[in-house]
C-alpha cells in the first residue's frame, strides 16, 4: 500500500463523517403527513426555519465585515427560529399546548416581517425570510382560532 493510497483513504473517511454529522444536525421535515392535522402550519414553520436560517448567515456575514444595517435582523431572527421550531414539533406531536405557542410564535413572527422588511428591497433573502415569516404567523393565527 503506498502513501497516497492511505491519504487518498483518511480523507475519504474524513469527508463521509463530515456529511454524516451535517446530515444529522439539519432539521428533518416529517415524511408522512401530520397526524395532528396542523400539517399546513407544519410545512410553514420549516420554510420559516430554512429561509430564516439562510436569512441569518447573511446578516451574520454582513455583521462580520462591519455592517450593522442587519443588527436588528439577526437579533429578531434569534429570537423567532427556536419558537418556530417549537410550534413545528408541537404541532406534529398534537400538543395540547400548541394553542399558547403558536401565540408567542406568530408575535415573534411579526417582529422579525418587520425588521425584515426594511430590507427586503436590498436583500433577496430578507424578503424571503419577512414571507415566510407571514406565512409561518397566519398558520400560527389559524390554530388560535
Amino acid at each position: 500500500m503506498q502513501r497516497r493510497d492511505v491519504m487518498l483513504g483518511a480523507v475519504g473517511a474524513a469527508a463521509v463523517g463530515m456529511a454524516m454529522r451535517a446530515r444529522a444536525a439539519a432539521p428533518a421535515a416529517p415524511a408522512a403527513p401530520s397526524a395532528s392535522g396542523h400539517q399546513a402550519l407544519v410545512d410553514a414553520a420549516f420554510a420559516c426555519i430554512k429561509v430564516g436560517q439562510a436569512c441569518q448567515q447573511h446578516c451574520l456575514s454582513l455583521l462580520s465585515k462591519g455592517d450593522t444595517s442587519l443588527a436588528e435582523c439577526a437579533s429578531t431572527i434569534a429570537a423567532m427560529l427556536p419558537a418556530v421550531e417549537a410550534v413545528a414539533q408541537l404541532a406534529v406531536q398534537g400538543s395540547p399546548r400548541l394553542k399558547a405557542m403558536a401565540a408567542v410564535c406568530a408575535q415573534l413572527c411579526r417582529d422579525c416581517e418587520k425588521a425584515c422588511r426594511k430590507h427586503e428591497a436590498h436583500h433577496a433573502i430578507c424578503k424571503a425570510c419577512a414571507d415566510s415569516c407571514a406565512a409561518c404567523a397566519a398558520e400560527c393565527d389559524k390554530v388560535q382560532a
